[in-house]
């Protein structure tokens, strides 16, 4: 058996990073610890000493990807903003966080086993969307729209910012364009 180097740097977010890429590209069935130590060129028992099993790397790359996209959100500033401004900043910040970490949105919807119930009024399920929905939903109010219509509406909004996204993350589809403009050219 030949010895890997000791890893310097920050090895529990490479470990990660490198789950999500091989998870993202191999699907569960060709996803292990195994697979995830060789990418970050460390011995096999490297991933055990931040992850009890596979189930807790997943947990934490889940966890990983959920901070970071909550936190890309929560940078807009409401406070200077009607609400129709910053459903359009909001949107702008979902697009934009995807565009920086393209196989983020294939792990988050696609692997990460996430849930998003969107007839919930005030959807705590998955805190990204919960800001999403929250800024739809103060933008609705502003307008006068009937209560009852929101679900309808929120799935409309989302519809178009999580399709721009489902686009831009895509390597078959190419667009030279501003993804953001298209964005806002559909919702102004």
């Amino acid at each position: 058996m030949t010895d890997k180097p000791y890893h310097h740097g920050n090895l529990r977010t490479e470990l990660i990073e490198a789950g999500i890429d091989i998870l993202n590209t191999e699907g569960l069935k060709g996803f292990s610890l195994r697979k995830v130590a060789a990418k970050c060129g460390v011995s096999h028992t490297a991933p055990y000493s931040h992850f009890r099993d596979i189930d807790a790397l997943i947990m934490a790359m889940s966890e990983h990807v959920t901070n970071q996209f909550v936190e890309s959100l929560s940078l807009f500033e409401t406070g200077k903003a009607n609400e129709e401004d910053a459903v359009l900043i909001i949107g702008k910040a979902y697009i934009n966080f995807f565009k920086e970490h393209p196989p983020y949105f294939q792990f988050l919807f696609y692997h990460s086993g996430i849930n998003i119930n969107l007839d919930k009024e005030d959807s705590q399920d998955y805190p990204p969307f919960a800001i999403f929905q929250k800024t739809a939903f103060d933008m609705f109010e502003k307008k006068g729209y009937k209560r009852e219509s929101f679900p309808e509406r929120l799935a409309s909004l989302w519809s178009v910012v999580h399709g721009i996204v489902a686009l831009l993350t895509n390597p078959n589809i190419k667009y030279s364009g501003d993804w953001q403009k298209v964005f806002q050219n559909i919702i102004k």
